[in-house]
């Protein structure tokens, strides 16, 4: 997301002096470790906290060009995944 952000930016010529990105989920332990059927095994929330060093007017921009993040994607709108285990 932070990468996106960047380079989304760059292109339209919104200039970035400094970014720092921290992503904090929780996580029910009992669904991870398979304890309980009842508890999903992922994330019930994440949440991305970005701090930019540019001019005030990009923050609304900035905001917009993280939704284009393939990362972003998958998170808040689910991919079908397909696993393959093969024995070597």
């Amino acid at each position: 997301m932070t990468t996106t952000m960047v380079y989304h930016a760059a292109v339209r010529g919104i200039r970035l002096e400094k970014v720092e990105s921290e992503l904090v989920g929780d996580i029910d332990l009992r669904g991870f470790l398979a304890i309980s059927d009842e508890v999903r095994p992922g994330y019930q929330e994440i949440r991305v906290n970005f701090k930019v060093e540019t001019n005030p007017e990009n923050v609304e921009t900035l905001k917009e060009l993280i939704r284009l993040s393939p990362v972003y994607d998958v998170v808040s709108n689910g991919t079908r995944v397909i696993v393959q285990v093969a024995k070597k």
